[in-house]
């Protein structure tokens, strides 16, 4: 029954994934706010909901290990979505068509990821209502960054994509008409993303706890658990909406998507920290988390470097930026299990 549970959940995950990504597309068309800005805060937000009761619920009940090993885990395995993506698209990196902008996310994503095992290694038992100094750094450097990222989506589209080498092809470009002259109206679109942003937070919630259930039956330490087997079942969100994204050809959406979430993610920190009752959460945690981020960071500076140099090379249509990422995950998942 728990298996059942768990794949009925996954699939009410990705039926919930799809509706968001019709729905963003006529916001990013239709509203106000950038195509990058969308995918890199709207999307990346609500497919980070399932972290976000996750992380905070085991917080609370005072799993400190699981709550943080999600966050991390959650980012290494959604750059491994992103390398798995390109894979299913089959044209190339993905990261020539999308705009260099997504840089700017990535870059805060791991600066974040940085403070976090800044505090994990350095275990600061200062704090402020119970929420370490580490945690407060990461919220005030995350609202920088998101302001930093309106103000680069405010730029006229033309000129983000000449900043770009590959100009998106044709059958993209129509994607985006057709986006554009949906009948759905946008009051329509905004409840829309609100509905499936609900049932995402319920199916996730319940393959979470699914997953934790499966996972107590395997025996494995509360670190490896975190960071694989739940991590992967709360990022479900952010693989069907980067999946079904790509194959519809917005890219910057899928893109924005995944590094939005990573650098969301680092936010559930300070929430879990706030939810758990004692010292600062980070001076608290297994050291191992520190290693899983360290991984995350080479996995988003191969994914910065794909953005900056846009390699022409494929190998069967798999970018070597995402054929190193999917690599190092696998390494990563080898040498975790030995640190278990």
């Amino acid at each position: 029954m728990l298996w059942l549970q768990f794949f009925a959940s996954a699939l009410a995950v990705v039926v919930a994934g799809v509706g968001l990504v019709r729905c963003s597309d006529v916001i990013a068309e239709k509203g106000p706010l950038g195509r990058m800005w969308v995918g890199a805060v709207l999307l990346a937000g609500a497919t980070s909901l399932p972290e976000v009761a996750t992380s905070i619920s085991a917080g609370w009940m005072g799993f400190p290990d699981i709550a943080v090993g999600n966050v991390y885990g959650s980012n290494t395995f959604n750059i491994f979505i992103l390398a798995v993506a390109d894979l299913l698209e089959g044209r190339g990196s993905i990261l020539r068509k999308v705009s260099p902008g997504h840089i700017l996310s990535a870059v805060f994503g791991m600066l974040l990821a940085a403070l976090g095992a800044l505090g994990i290694l350095v275990r600061l038992p200062v704090g402020v209502l119970g929420v370490g100094i580490d945690s407060i750094l990461i919220f005030c450097v995350y609202l920088l960054g998101v302001r930093m990222l309106g103000r680069y989506d405010e730029r006229e589209p033309d000129e983000q994509f000449r900043m770009a080498v590959d100009p998106p092809p044709a059958w993209v470009r129509e994607r985006r008409e057709r986006a554009a002259g949906d009948a759905m109206p946008l009051r329509t679109a905004y409840i829309g993303f609100a509905a499936a942003a609900a049932a995402t937070v319920l199916a996730g919630i319940s393959l979470s706890r699914t997953g934790e259930a499966l996972a107590q039956a395997t025996r494995l330490g509360s670190t490896f658990v975190g960071s694989t087997l739940i991590a992967a079942a709360t990022s479900l969100p952010e693989v069907a909406t980067t999946i079904t994204a790509v194959l519809s050809g917005s890219y910057d959406l899928a893109v924005g998507n995944i590094l939005g979430s990573n650098t969301f993610n680092m936010v559930i920190i300070v929430l879990t920290d706030a939810a758990y009752r004692g010292t600062p959460i980070l001076s608290v945690v297994s050291q191992t988390h520190a290693v899983v981020a360290l991984v995350g960071l080479v996995m988003s500076a191969i994914v910065v470097t794909g953005l900056f140099y846009r390699s022409r090379r494929s190998y069967a249509g798999l970018g070597p930026d995402s054929a190193a990422v999917l690599a190092t995950y696998f390494l990563y998942l080898g040498l975790l299990y030995m640190m278990r």
